[in-house]
Order: C-alpha cells, then sequence, then structure tokens
C-alpha cells in the first residue's frame, strides 16, 4: 500500500502569525489537499496477458468490481486505524466509498504502482445510492432537519454508540463492538427501553477472554442487527 499527498499548498501560504484578510470578490474555495492511497495485490498477475484478462473482467461492473473496492477500502482503513491509534486522534475517522474523488482498478509494474500509474486501468463510476426496502421513516435529509428545528427527537447516546458498534463490526475490530454493544444495551435501558443485556454481556464477555467463535460472531452481528431497527422504530414513534 503506498499513500501520496496530491495537491498540497505549502503550509505558508495557509498559516501565518495574524489572521490575513480576505478580498471581497475571493469567492472561489481555497486549495485542499488530497491523499492518493494505492492499493497493491500481494501476489502479481502470472503475465501481462493475466491482467489484461483480470481488467476486462471488471468492465462489465457489478459485484466483481464492488468486490475489488470493497477489499481495498478494507486495508486502507487498517492503515487509517493504525494512524488513528499512534496520532492518539479520535477525529481521523475510517473511509467509506462515497469519500474518494476518483477510484480506479489497473495494473503496472511494480515502480508505476507505487507512483499511482498504470499500463492500463478503469475509472470507476460513483456508486449510485442504494436504496434499501420501503421505510417509513424520513429521509437523511428531512429527518436531520427535524432534529435541528426541534420538530424530532434529538440524538441518543445509545444512537451514537450503536453507530460506533456498526464501524467497528464491519470493519473486523470484534472486541470493540461488543464491547460498545454492551454500552448501547446498558444507555438503552438508561432511557427506558429494554434491549437484550444478558446477551450483550456474555459476548462482551466472551471477546474479552478470546476470540470468538463463529456462533459467537454471528450472534454479535444479529443482535446489532436487532438493536438498529429498534432504534429506528423507536425513533419512528417518538417522532410520530
Amino acid at each position: 500500500m503506498a499513500f501520496r499527498e496530491l495537491h498540497a499548498p505549502r503550509r505558508r501560504r495557509l498559516r501565518g502569525r495574524r489572521p490575513a484578510r480576505v478580498e471581497p470578490d475571493a469567492a472561489a474555495p481555497g486549495p485542499v489537499a488530497m491523499t492518493r492511497a494505492t492499493v497493491i495485490a500481494a501476489e502479481p498477475f502470472a503475465d501481462a496477458a493475466a491482467a489484461a484478462e483480470w481488467l476486462r473482467g471488471c468492465e462489465a461492473g457489478g459485484d466483481r468490481v464492488a468486490a475489488e473496492i470493497e477489499e481495498a477500502l478494507e486495508l486502507v482503513n487498517v492503515a487509517v486505524s493504525a494512524h488513528r491509534i499512534a496520532a492518539q486522534d479520535p477525529y481521523v475517522r475510517d473511509l467509506v466509498t462515497s469519500d474518494a474523488q476518483h477510484v480506479r482498478l489497473g495494473y503496472g509494474t511494480g515502480d508505476e504502482v507505487v507512483e499511482g500509474r498504470w499500463q492500463d486501468a478503469l475509472v470507476i463510476p460513483p456508486e449510485r445510492a442504494r436504496r434499501g426496502p420501503r421505510r417509513r421513516m424520513l429521509s437523511p435529509h428531512e429527518e436531520m432537519a427535524g432534529m435541528l428545528s426541534g420538530r424530532r427527537p434529538g440524538g441518543q447516546p445509545s444512537e451514537e454508540l450503536l453507530l460506533r458498534a456498526r464501524l467497528d463490526l464491519d470493519h473486523g475490530r470484534v472486541v470493540e463492538a461488543a464491547l460498545i454493544v454492551r454500552a448501547v444495551v446498558e444507555a438503552l435501558a438508561a432511557e427506558g427501553h429494554a434491549a437484550e443485556g444478558p446477551a450483550a454481556e456474555r459476548l462482551a464477555q466472551a471477546a474479552l477472554a478470546g476470540e470468538l467463535s463463529e456462533e459467537q460472531l454471528q450472534e454479535l452481528a444479529d443482535l446489532v442487527l436487532t438493536l438498529e431497527r429498534m432504534v429506528r422504530r423507536r425513533r419512528y414513534a417518538e417522532g410520530s
């Protein structure tokens, strides 16, 4: 994996000891630094023909391309997690597909891909927003507007914690997910809503003691899904 900062303005142009005035007609946004993350497969292609065949298989899009991007993003987030811990910066967050300005799949020599170049590559169009099953809740924009205006209930601690549990679970941080799920159940109880307390406590203790079994991992995933449904139903009921 290789990271390279792009289009980064010099710090002395953006920082100084004193605030600087801005021209009245300077409406254009200032320069923004971007980072290019290149995920390089551990196993090289047998030859150029094999690489070209792989890329042709990606042209149709579909599940194959989605799997390639998901796997690459998981590896990038491993590095992001390491940076978050090393820097002791809780504001460094995991990335999702929509964060990327451009997504490319391609191949090249080792020196080429490290430098962000390639012999042949595809630009992957942005994913269309996926619509789940029919919902009775408001759209995210409507829900947020209602919360900010006071027409809808504000966020609860259990909701914030549950989002973090989902994030950790999706990125393989099982111990963290199990511990936060236990905190979600405790928060729900404090908010007046009973949840799966014994199961959450048992899974948290098991995660601390050692690696969870496949059955326990599935139970944890099912519990997170159950809690998400419960919180969504509660938000709709309280806002009706």
